[in-house]
Parts: C-alpha cells; sequence; structure tokens
C-alpha cells in the first residue's frame, strides 16, 4: 500500500494499520518507517501516539474554546458572577 492510499484511509484504520507493526514488536519510528509515514503524516492524519500505542483522534477539525452559552449557571453577562466586559478583573 502506497503512503497516498494510506493517508486516504480514517484515522482509526490508520492507527489500526500501525498498531499492527508495534504488535509485531516495533516501537514507533519502526512502525512508521514500516508502512512508510513520518511523524507529520500521522499528525496531519489525526493519529496520535499515546502511552505507547496509536490511537486516533475521535473528530478531526478545530475545537473551540468559545463559550456556547449552554454552561451550567451562565448569566446573560457571563458564568456565575464574572463579567467578561472587565477582562480578567471581571472573574
Amino acid at each position: 500500500m502506497t503512503r497516498d492510499e494510506i493517508m486516504e484511509m480514517a484515522a482509526k484504520d490508520i492507527a489500526e494499520l500501525l498498531y499492527e507493526e508495534v504488535d509485531k514488536g516495533a516501537d514507533k519510528a519502526g512502525a512508521l518507517e514500516a508502512v512508510g509515514l513520518t511523524q507529520a503524516d500521522i499528525m496531519k492524519a489525526q493519529v496520535f501516539w499515546v502511552k505507547g500505542e496509536f490511537k486516533a483522534r475521535a473528530w478531526a477539525g478545530y475545537t473551540s474554546t468559545k463559550r456556547t452559552g449552554n454552561e451550567a449557571g451562565d448569566t446573560g453577562i457571563g458564568v456565575g458572577n464574572s463579567d467578561p466586559s472587565k477582562g480578567y478583573m471581571g472573574v
């Protein structure tokens, strides 16, 4: 399988392919080399090396820290007694 074919696969499938190499005794670098991928490739595919195994990120794209307005205790001007208009002093 070529690098381009692997990169078209779902992140979960790429993680499984890489983990098969780990099961054969390869470390992270060895698994990447065996399938012809680089660290940059797996980052782009949203696959990460966590505690000795490859894991696919549950969702792709950006995550946001922007408030949704659905937080517990949310009021019209902020969460609880905070006032976002005052910056860090409003906390």
